[in-house]
Parts: C-alpha cells; structure tokens; sequence
C-alpha cells in the first residue's frame, strides 16, 4: 500500500486514528456487497460508537415502503434514499480507532417539526459526528 506521496508504510502500533466517510455500504439492509463494512465494524483496531437519530426512526416509519423490510436498527441510518429502490441506510461513518475514547456521537437527522429539520434535509446524507477524547 502507497500514501499520497508515493511511500509505503504504515501507522505505528497504538497510533490514534479515524476512518471517515460516505462508505456508500450498510452492514445489514440495502443491495450492495456487505462483507467490507462489516469486516471493518468488526475490526479490533475500530470501534463502532453507533451514532443514532429519532429523526431516522420516524423518517423510517413515514417513509415506510423498502424501510418496512429493512432488518437493521432504523435509528443508525445516515441517508434518506428512495424509498422504492433503496429506502434509508446506514452509509456513512466515523470509526475512530481503539485507542480513542467515545465521549458522545449521533447523526444530525432531526425530527419533524423540529426548527431545524429543514435544513438538515439539503442532501440525502446526514452529519454523522463523534466526539473523541484522546485519554
């Protein structure tokens, strides 16, 4: 494996790190390829803090369609898709390594009503933040 300057390497042991991203892959509901996400959630460098909403639940439940047959927890959806093709997933993540500690995490996903839901639905992806502590 290469870094962007064309070196090879890698972390040394116990280094703190995270992995970020839309990884565009859900553990448990959705079409795609699952064995990926899954090997990283199960990694023992990583940890999974589970970021959750109530916005994704009731989303979940007003939307309903693909979403009533979805197995996963609806509360860890990121991304409100259509709903006939793909309903909501979890696709996107903050992992940090195991040598951080979770002080609190969750997805900007709010509910109904709340002042600010409108604009958390300017994309079909939600903020998923982690706070990290490094003792």
């Amino acid at each position: 494996m290469l870094d962007d300057q064309g070196e090879s390497g890698s972390l040394e042991s116990g280094s703190h790190f995270v992995i970020v991203g839309d990884l565009n892959a859900d553990p448990v509901d959705g079409s795609g390829p699952q064995e990926g996400i899954e090997a990283l959630l199960n990694a023992p460098e990583l940890q999974d803090p589970e970021p959750s909403s109530l916005g994704a639940v009731e989303a979940s439940e007003r939307d309903q369609q693909l979403n009533t047959q979805h197995i996963g927890d609806a509360s860890l959806d990121t991304a409100d898709f259509n709903d006939q093709f793909a309903g909501n997933l979890r696709v996107d993540y903050v992992l940090p390594s195991s040598t951080l500690r979770v002080v609190n995490s969750g997805v900007y996903w709010p509910v109904l009503g709340d002042p600010s839901s409108a604009c958390a639905n300017i994309s079909d992806h939600h903020l998923v933040w982690v706070d990290l502590s490094f003792q």
